[in-house]
């Protein structure tokens, strides 16, 4: 069972009273009660089987069925709450909106989505406009967009996972600690659980290897005979926990606190340790979130005054005192749970939340600590989002690396902690006029290090990307006909795993002047003539490139620099490439030549000569199996825009699809399609021109973009 319900704020009864309310339940109560009761308290797994014995008596009662779906649906078994759901809901009544709306979580957690799609629109139509609906619509059908950058970023399950729940790591000293279920026997149980799912914190550190060391329980002056929660440390020697409240004589119900305490080295024990002055008797506050300095601080509650279930709180450090905690707005929160916040910095905030839409259960969210619009709270997308829960995040200040919790594994019945590692971070660059006009098929280049990484052109919005390393510095040139060139440097301090960093670009235009006319055979022959050289130099592929005088070979993230001396013109791209690779004294195995593959007028069928360059393709990924291939395919400027980006689109598939079926993985693929925002010529909208001169725009590009992919068999390993 994951242990996320727990921290989501259900008050519960203590082990003693719970104990005796179902002994006088076995006595007096009939089944169906005994379930409400357990489910009251928060026992999901114990009121399940209490409604499907009070069900096997009456099959007629579908409200119970319902009750059984819903049980399951909170323990996240959510192929038993399918089952259940499906029953329950036919022909029902009483089934209420709130059914419709589980229901339809289920199955998107189930991957369902087309069917989940029409569970919303019934909810969304029995409640009327509901926002939650809206955003999981809206999700559902750009489904397609959480997964666009899955390939930027590496996870790994941590070898200290069990068979338990790990969860909700944050960093202290050399390692990490955690929260986990595991090792919790003599305890006292204030969440009407099994021992075995009482949380306690422990720690571990990172071995050369990778692997973690064997975690032991942190300090046990912090572990009390009670729940503690989510935990950060800040200032050396402070922090803040979270805490099961114990209940009283009076008050069984027991909700969640949040304490601060400091750890004093020479007596080796957490002193001044005080509650924070909003803990309340008839709410929970938990799951911290803290700044650097310490000023800063953000927490879940489930106060009767928020959107949904549990909000998000933010609280400032004045004077040595606590303010009155504000809600962070209609933005961030949302009609569902939002919970587990991490504050990259001062600013900016990751949480969770399942009610933003997304792929499933919780999802990963990013978002301006004052978000001003729902467009600012942006989905990580996958491998960060899966459609079970995923929650708990840290990384360091640039997210290039850090640990998130995910109950992926199994169906959801374990929360485990995974650790990632971004290759990438994903450059948008947006070009404009000094009027404010968008500029549409401006040549963007990426330079890193001095080399082109990657040279796009934009579409109608005026945008192009670019996928970086976190924390490199990157150089925008920007060029279109009749403009004046720009640049421009983006920091490495500002890029954050797999999320986008936009940068806009004004350009102004050149004054007119009488233009030498270009024999348009000639410019044909040599746009038809472009190709790629690939080299295999100690048994793996890399690119051949030329910027100004300097030749490289480079694999995205690594790069070789070949000469600084002007390349011959008189040599071919292969020559060259060659003879630049053998001065240098590296042995090469062997040279391929890439060129572009064509397309017929209005079609995405590949032709033979595509085929022999595909072909090539095969063998070069066969040859360097940590390599990926970004599939970049054009039109020509005929048709309307939107229908030549799905042509566009389609060809990429079609390319995607033909190196599946020769064996590629298709992990090692990015499909990425431009439409008409790649015309190579004059050939624009306003332009009449013959078939030879706009079939040279309609291709597909092949380019090396990965040094290192990993599958998910890998991953797992």
């Amino acid at each position: 069972m994951k242990l996320v319900h727990y921290i989501s704020f259900i008050a519960v009864l203590s082990m003693m009273a719970h104990g005796q309310s179902i002994k006088i339940l076995h006595n007096l109560d009939p089944l169906e009660q005994r379930g409400n009761r357990s489910y009251k308290n928060g026992a999901y797994e114990e009121a399940a089987i209490f409604y499907e014995r009070a069900f096997k008596r009456d099959t007629s009662k579908l409200s119970v069925a319902l009750k059984i779906a819903e049980s399951y649906y909170h323990i996240d078994q959510y192929e038993s709450a399918e089952k259940w759901f499906r029953i329950g809901l036919q022909d029902n009544e009483d089934r209420t909106s709130q059914n419709m709306l589980d229901f339809a979580q289920v199955l998107m957690a189930n991957q369902k989505y087309e069917e989940a799609e029409q569970w919303l629109e019934q909810y969304k139509s029995s409640e009327g406009s509901h926002l939650i609906a809206s955003k999981k619509l809206s999700s559902i059908e750009n489904l397609h967009k959480h997964f666009k950058d899955s390939s930027s970023i590496e996870i790994e399950p941590l070898s200290i996972n069990t068979q338990y729940a790990e969860f909700s790591p944050f960093y202290y000293d050399f390692g990490i600690v955690y929260l986990s279920d595991h090792h919790s026997n003599d305890v006292t149980n204030v969440m009407g659980w099994s021992a075995e799912e009482y949380t306690t914190v422990f720690y571990t550190e990172e071995l050369e290897s990778g692997r973690m060391r064997d975690p032991v329980v942190f300090h046990r002056g912090l572990n009390s005979e009670y729940h503690e929660g989510p935990l950060v440390f800040y200032d050396g020697n402070k922090i803040i926990f979270t805490r099961a409240g114990i209940p009283n004589k009076n008050n069984a119900e027991s909700h969640l606190e949040l304490y601060y305490a400091e750890y004093d080295s020479r007596k080796d024990q957490w002193v001044n340790m005080k509650p924070l002055p909003f803990n309340d008797p008839n709410y929970s506050v938990g799951q911290p979130a803290i700044s650097k300095d310490g000023k800063t601080l953000v927490f879940s509650s489930n106060m009767p005054v928020g959107y949904g279930g549990t909000d998000l709180y933010v609280s400032k450090l004045r004077d040595g005192q606590w303010s009155e905690p504000e809600n962070l707005g209609e933005f961030i929160n949302s009609a569902g749970d939002d919970m587990f916040p991490y504050l990259i910095n001062e600013n900016e905030l990751i949480f969770s939340s399942d009610g933003h839409g997304g792929l499933g259960d919780l999802d990963l969210f990013r978002a301006p600590l004052n978000a001003s619009s729902h467009d600012e709270v942006k989905n990580l997308g996958y491998p960060f989002n899966s459609s079970y829960a995923d929650f708990g995040f840290i990384s360091d200040s640039l997210g290039r690396t850090g640990f998130f919790t995910s109950n992926r594994k199994n169906g959801g019945f374990d929360d485990d902690i995974y650790r990632f590692t971004a290759k990438w971070s994903r450059v948008q660059c947006i070009v404009n006029t000094v009027s404010g006009e968008v500029l549409s098929n401006s040549n963007v280049n990426f330079i890193v290090g001095g080399v082109v990484r990657d040279s796009r052109f934009t579409n109608e919005g005026g945008m192009t990307d670019f996928l970086a390393l976190p924390g490199e510095e990157i150089k925008l040139e920007v060029s279109k006909e009749g403009y004046v060139s720009q640049s421009d440097v983006i920091t490495s301090n500002e890029l954050f795993a797999g999320m986008a960093l936009t940068l806009n670009i004004t350009l102004e235009k050149k004054p007119k002047i009488k233009e030498e006319r270009v024999d348009p055979d000639e410019e044909l022959q040599e746009l038809y003539n472009r190709r790629k050289a690939m080299v295999q130099v100690n048994g793996r592929i890399y690119e051949y490139r030329e910027v100004g005088n300097n030749r490289f070979i480079v694999n995205a993230d690594e790069r070789i620099l070949l000469s600084d001396t002007p390349p011959d013109d008189g040599q071919t791209v292969e020559e060259r490439a060659k003879q630049a690779v053998e001065e240098k004294g590296l042995d090469m195995q062997e040279m391929y030549t890439l060129r572009s593959i064509y397309f017929d007028l209005d079609s995405n069928d590949l032709s033979e000569s595509g085929k022999t360059e595909l072909d090539k393709v095969v063998k070069i990924m066969t040859v360097d199996q940590k390599i990926a291939f970004s599939i970049n395919s054009y039109t020509d400027s005929r048709g309307s825009m939107k229908y030549n980006d799905e042509l566009a689109f389609r060809r990429s598939q079609k390319i995607a699809r033909y190196l599946i079926e020769n064996d590629i993985p298709g992990s090692r693929l990015i499909l990425d399609s431009y439409g008409e925002q790649g015309i190579l010529n004059h050939c624009d909208d306003m332009t009449e021109c013959d078939e030879r001169f706009h079939a040279v725009n309609r291709r597909s590009e092949l380019e090396l973009v990965m040094r290192k992919l990993y599958t998910n068999d890998e991953q797992a390993n």
